[in-house]
């Protein structure tokens, strides 16, 4: 298998390490380096499998000036890279886009490894039609423009939201303000872990549900304003 020239997306476990496909394991042993968003979380991960690869940061913070040193890598030395995220699928609310934006611009073939992604298992497991739907990510931090983003949500097509996993309550107290506590929605609760489970109700409901829930990484499904509240389907 060539690698050279090349930038690999690569979809990492979001929680249960045996989720990692062999394509995948495949290609982080065999690319020159791997980009990842901090050392820690992606040193971490590529030890549990073994792997020892240098490794480039390429995060919020320095986005831009990496994104021409990986590319100049790439391009000059003729090495191929793997681009992971902390968990999942990368480039959902992660940085890299330019990257992979310039790498076609300039004659890099782009890889993507497909593999886990929580936004598609929060999904599987949520009962409901999956006709349907709109991503939306996250919502701004600061209230005032949050409070304003909730306001403008569309209605007619259910909804997913990512999170920070300590911000699950304030995040249902907002949304309960705003849309009313009869609101249809999902939680989708450290997916893939021994933990795992599913929570459905309305806006109310479910903030009872979760009041002493430990912190962990969620998916938000808001269901569309007309969802029938006797059935997912």
């Amino acid at each position: 298998m060539s690698l050279k020239s090349k930038l690999y997306i690569v979809a990492i476990p979001i929680g249960n390490a045996d989720d990692i496909t062999l394509r995948a394991l495949k290609v982080l042993k065999e690319v020159d380096f791997v980009i990842c968003e901090e050392y820690k979380p992606g040193s971490k991960f590529l030890k549990s499998f073994s792997i020892k690869k240098p490794l480039e940061l390429l995060n919020e913070h320095n986005e831009k000036e990496q994104s021409k040193i990986i590319l100049d890598r790439l391009l000059m030395n003729n090495e191929s890279a793997a681009l992971i995220s902390d968990a999942g699928t990368p480039l959902f609310a992660d940085p890299g886009n330019n990257l992979v934006w310039q790498s076609h611009q300039n004659g890099i073939q782009v890889v993507p490894i497909p593999g886990a992604s929580s936004i598609m298992t929060a999904l599987m497991g949520s009962g409901l039609k999956l006709d349907k739907f709109l991503y939306y990510g996250f919502l701004p931090a600061n209230k005032d423009e949050r409070i304003s983003a909730l306001k403008r949500l569309p209605t007619k097509y259910d909804l997913i939201f990512l999170e920070a996993p300590y911000r699950l309550k304030q995040f249902l107290r907002d949304t309960k303000k705003v849309l009313g506590e009869k609101r249809q929605a999902v939680i989708a609760y450290k997916l893939t872990q021994p933990q795992e489970k599913f929570f459905w109700g309305n806006l109310k409901e479910l903030s009872i549900m979760t009041e002493n829930l430990p912190k962990g990484e969620f998916v938000f499904i808001l269901r569309k304003l007309d969802a029938d509240k006797r059935r997912y389907s």
